[in-house]
């Protein structure tokens, strides 16, 4: 009884981890430490670099509308970041981390991606009015 206990709290960790592997975590990382942690995540994002090999954008890539919301809503759970959704398929962060998550249809599936953004306070305000 005990050891499945153990393999009970176990499994529970794991699945927190590869929940935590879902977020936002290479956005703002230099290209060295997101190729050293990109093999750790559930899913392996394409990654975009700025001239300075900052990551400045994750994409990740589904079959269907219903595993890009699963992606979002894990990525938007993360309380760190404020997230606010602004539209049907787009939540901004909170303005110190300047980070949009957007969902968009494709052809054959769809594609769900966090960038660095660069608002100034004055259009991150006009984003938040409805």
């Amino acid at each position: 009884m005990k050891l499945k206990k153990v393999l009970f709290f176990f499994s529970i960790c794991f699945l927190a981890f590869a929940i935590a592997g879902y977020g936002q975590q290479f956005v703002g990382k230099t290209e060295t430490w997101c190729k050293q942690n990109v093999s750790k995540g559930k899913l392996q994002p394409q990654l975009l670099y700025n001239e300075q090999k900052i990551c400045i954008r994750e994409i990740y890539l589904g079959k269907e509308m219903a595993e890009c919301e699963k992606i979002v809503k894990q990525i938007t759970q993360d309380t760190t970041y404020g997230w606010i959704r602004i539209n049907e398929n787009q939540w901004v962060s909170n303005f110190t981390n300047q980070l949009l998550t957007e969902i968009h249809e494709l052809n054959k599936g769809c594609r769900t991606q966090v960038l660095r953004t660069e608002w100034t306070k004055e259009l991150y305000e006009l984003l938040l009015q409805k």
